[in-house]
């Protein structure tokens, strides 16, 4: 089994992602049918981080310690210039700007949810941050994306990815109370992909630091759980739609300007593929 993991690493990686998340979460839906699953309880963990314990096991095998530390080398590049920062955070901020206009138009919003208190708001900063951001992208950016780019170009590599990861996601499809229930299966498909080829675009131009692809994944499901969640700014069909389409173009623009080879105008000697 440990030779066929150091000959089949990406493989392994995917597998071992996929039966963590899909035991984890059929198992909890198993023992207690209809209900939730709560919140930092051992399903959720398991579910969340089951990209990052499968990078971390599969690295140990194929590379001990060493290899370990290369894959969360990415969380020490922080120096990769502001411009990148505001790239990532453009998921939010963009979203925003579009709720404050949204509204300086005169359209009723709901306003902030009844009960929210300070506390309450920090917690779900907290909450979001970790379920998905910081547990996912030592996985598909840190382990994944790199080694899918040593056999395709950077466009094909993010698509490739954002399928796979997409699908990562479908049993929270059938887990009462995930985020993913009610969005059609096809639209998400589109969203993930789109999100894939944008944090690739992130991740080379900053020499694969995970610092800004879990800012641009924390700014983006900051975008849906709080602009039209927490805080009411926007109905949510109305962020869906302009959020939807405003990354969608974005993303066109970025693949045409920077290139489908390493989505990057910077020499290949500084990229992180």
């Amino acid at each position: 089994m440990k030779q066929w993991v150091q000959k089949h690493p990406l493989l392994s990686f995917f597998i071992l992602a996929y039966a963590i998340i899909f035991g984890a979460v059929f198992t909890g839906i198993y023992l207690q049918p209809g209900q939730p699953d709560h919140p930092w309880s051992l399903v959720w963990f398991l579910a969340a981080f089951s990209p990052t314990f499968s990078a971390l096991i599969v690295s140990w095998i194929i590379g001990g310690k060493a290899e370990v530390k290369r894959l969360l080398a990415g969380f020490t590049r922080c120096k990769v210039g502001v411009r990148w920062y505001l790239a990532a955070a453009f998921l939010f901020l963009g979203p925003l700007a579009f709720a404050l206009i949204y509204i300086a138009l005169g359209n009723s919003i709901s306003g902030i949810k009844p009960g929210m208190t300070t506390s309450v708001f920090l917690g779900q900063l907290v909450f979001t941050l970790f379920s998905g951001p910081l547990s996912e992208e030592a996985g598909w950016r840190g382990f994944a994306l790199p080694r899918l780019q040593q056999k395709y170009n950077a466009l094909v590599s993010s698509l490739i990815l954002g399928v796979i990861w997409c699908c990562w996601h479908i049993p929270l499809f059938f887990q009462p109370g995930s985020s993913q229930q009610g969005i059609p299966f096809p639209i998400y498909l589109m969203l993930v992909v789109t999100l894939a080829i944008y944090f690739t675009w992130l991740y080379n131009n900053t020499r694969g630091s995970l610092i800004i692809t879990v800012l641009a994944h924390f700014s983006f499901n900051m975008s849906g759980g709080f602009i039209a969640g927490t805080l009411g700014l926007l109905p949510p069909m109305v962020l869906y739609m302009a959020a939807g389409s405003m990354l969608v173009l974005t993303v066109i623009g970025v693949v045409f300007y920077f290139g489908s080879r390493s989505l990057s105008r910077q020499p290949i000697e500084e990229l992180a593929i």
